[in-house]
């Protein structure tokens, strides 16, 4: 997990927001330091939690099947 707040201060860049099935919007951020060569980090303002993704892309994390669909429960950033 990421410190939400100082990962917010950063101002980082916005790669695109989504609605999960548990009805979370999540945001996609570039690293705001090391930016695409850090794996792309998931926010949920409402939450305040932000983590890495393990993915370098949100291509499969948005899409259509939602295998990769990211979410946090109790927490933590679970992924599909």
């Amino acid at each position: 997990m990421l410190n939400y707040q100082k990962l917010m201060d950063k101002n980082p860049t916005s790669y695109g927001k989504m609605i999960n099935d548990q009805g979370q919007e999540i945001e996609f951020f570039e690293h705001p330091i090391f930016g695409d060569e850090s794996e792309v980090i998931v926010a949920c303002h409402e939450l305040k939690l932000a983590s890495y993704s393990t993915f370098f892309e949100t291509d499969d994390m948005t899409a259509e099947h939602g295998e990769y669909q990211p979410s946090f429960v109790d927490g933590q950033l679970q992924i599909g």
